[in-house]
């Protein structure tokens, strides 16, 4: 009777340490394999912003979320930038998926078909189509105060709309072939 007792507690003690075992690698696994998405918290208008010297970082990646509106910049899994953008309206989405920044780029366009231009472009899809760049601007280059207005809600023609700071950092900062993810 003992040792059915003792079979007993020693079965069900294993069998305990397996479920406490199966639950940490399941805990240490989801952590590794969830989507890289964090609350951003959004910057005050007259607080001044600190943009990482991409020297000091490897591994550096993109992620657009088109659902919080941001932009999220890594190295590694370490937040390294944070900002708000727009992306495209319900009738000109932006692609969603795994691109690369390609190597086209400039400092200002305007496209007479749309009456808007934008400072500070950066292709990731298609060579031109599909970029990152500042809020829109009018042929003169001057930032058009209503499209300005919208940063942070999806209003795009497709692109990434970001301040006109924001697109000169990333503009001068982000090199052709670093990863970027959109969903």
């Amino acid at each position: 009777m003992q040792k059915k007792f003792s079979k007993r507690i020693t079965v069900l003690f294993l069998a305990l340490c397996f479920i406490i075992l199966s639950y940490c690698l399941y805990r240490n696994i989801n952590k590794a394999i969830q989507p890289r998405q964090q609350e951003v918290q959004i910057q005050e208008k007259n607080e001044k912003k600190v943009y990482p010297n991409l020297a000091n970082y490897s591994n550096v990646s993109i992620l657009v979320s088109i659902k919080q509106q941001k932009m999220i910049i890594y190295s590694g899994n370490q937040v390294i930038f944070k900002t708000t953008v727009s992306t495209g309206a319900k009738d000109s989405p932006t692609p969603t998926g795994k691109f690369a920044i390609e190597a086209e780029r400039g400092d200002f366009f305007y496209n007479e078909e749309s009456s808007e231009g934008a400072y500070y472009w950066v292709s990731f899809k298609d060579h031109g189509t599909y970029l990152f760049h500042s809020v829109p601007t009018d042929c003169n280059g001057n930032e058009i105060k209503e499209e300005a207005e919208k940063l942070g809600t999806p209003c795009s023609h497709g692109c990434v709309r970001m301040s006109k700071e924001d697109a000169k950092w990333f503009y001068e900062n982000i090199s052709e072939g670093v990863t970027v993810s959109i969903h």
